[in-house]
């Protein structure tokens, strides 16, 4: 047993993700003996934080103008599938971040020279439910409130929160989405014990006073949703096209199927150092030259070898029409949703089959 891991990736890699691949595949040793650290302290390290920023792994989302690489989803999905192979925990921290570059490019650019303005390797991280009280303030909005499941908001610069909008403001109650400097929220450290994915870090963000967020911060979903997004108006701000509703998912699979991998990774290491009494007198073999591991391997790699190579073939035709400024069919739509739900449904057999090794 020697599976060469998911080859249709490495082969479709561009020349600018090449070197950004390779960064992550030599930093594995590294996230693999850290990983039990990062599931204990409930977080990624700040040390392995300063590597990812220093390789700029965190910035394959971000828009060209900002120094960022300005790369499609299924870039990010590459360096997640990487990462995870060592650490799903960190894996879905990196993809958390470069996904929350990708949705600053929808806010206008005042929002964007706020985040990335001076410092154009700020980390971003944010949560999604708008679970918090909004009112109405000269200039923009004040909202208060706890926020949980916010991954890898320890490591960030820049969080963005969600909120009800007043039913007295422009957007009449609907949902949105508020960028904050890091420095404005504290973090509950007992909010984020759980039985896997502890050093994904989880936790809930929340404030007791009112944080001020001026009105060029504040995007209501239901632009986000139907491509009506102020970042859409700024010229070349390619990364604002990627509908959120429908390439986002491509984000969350990455570190399942990554960690699927390493599952089958560690499978084939163990088999071939398990060393068992065969049928022959006096004689020894690994479990490895077992006809039932070896089914094993090969049947775990083929169906993870499957999901990559739909989602690839499925996903990377329509970013180019993306890119190309057109827009997806409902029909196409629904294809990169099934590819990524058909990849956290084979990941998740894998991982586990890894169980009952």
């Amino acid at each position: 047993m020697n599976s060469v891991a998911s080859p249709f990736l490495v082969a479709s890699e561009s020349d600018i993700e090449r070197p950004l691949m390779d960064k992550a595949r030599a930093l594995r040793p590294w996230l693999a003996g850290h990983a039990a650290d990062a599931e204990t302290n409930r977080r990624v390290s700040p040390e392995t934080t300063a590597k990812f920023v220093e390789a700029d792994l965190y910035r394959l989302s971000q828009p060209k103008r900002f120094g960022g690489f300005e790369l499609p989803p299924t870039s990010t999905f590459r360096l997640g599938f990487e990462i995870g192979r060592s650490c799903p925990s960190t894996a879905w921290c990196a993809i958390i971040a470069n996904s929350m570059q990708w949705l600053v490019s929808y806010w206008p650019d005042q929002a964007q020279q706020d985040v990335w303005g001076d410092n154009p390797r700020n980390v971003i991280a944010g949560t999604f439910a708008p679970t918090a009280s909004c009112k109405i303030t000269e200039g923009g909005y004040l909202v208060t409130g706890r926020w949980p499941f916010s991954s890898n908001s320890e490591n960030s610069d820049w969080l963005f929160i969600s909120s009800w909008f007043p039913e007295d403001s422009v957007h009449k109650g609907a949902a949105g989405w508020f960028l904050v400097p890091a420095s404005e929220l504290k973090v509950d450290q007992e909010s984020w014990k759980v039985a896997g994915m502890q050093g994904s870090g989880s936790k809930t963000l929340y404030s007791d006073e009112p944080i001020f967020i001026p009105e060029h911060r504040a995007l209501a979903v239901m632009d986000i949703m139907t491509d009506a997004t102020p970042g859409r108006e700024i010229p070349g701000n390619v990364q604002s096209l990627y509908n959120f509703a429908t390439f986002g998912c491509l984000f969350l699979v990455a570190p399942v199927l990554g960690g699927a991998q390493g599952a089958i990774d560690w499978f084939e290491s163990a088999m071939r150092d398990k060393v068992k009494i065969s049928l022959k007198p006096g004689a020894k073999a690994t479990a490895a030259e077992n006809p039932e591991a070896q089914q094993r391997a090969g049947e775990a790699q083929a169906r993870l070898d499957a999901a990559i190579a739909m989602l690839m073939t499925d996903v990377a035709p329509l970013e180019v029409k993306v890119m190309a400024g057109e827009m997806l069919t409902v029909d196409e739509r629904i294809r990169v949703r099934r590819a990524a739900g058909f990849g956290a449904q084979q990941g998740r057999a894998i991982e586990i089959g890894r169980a009952h090794v």
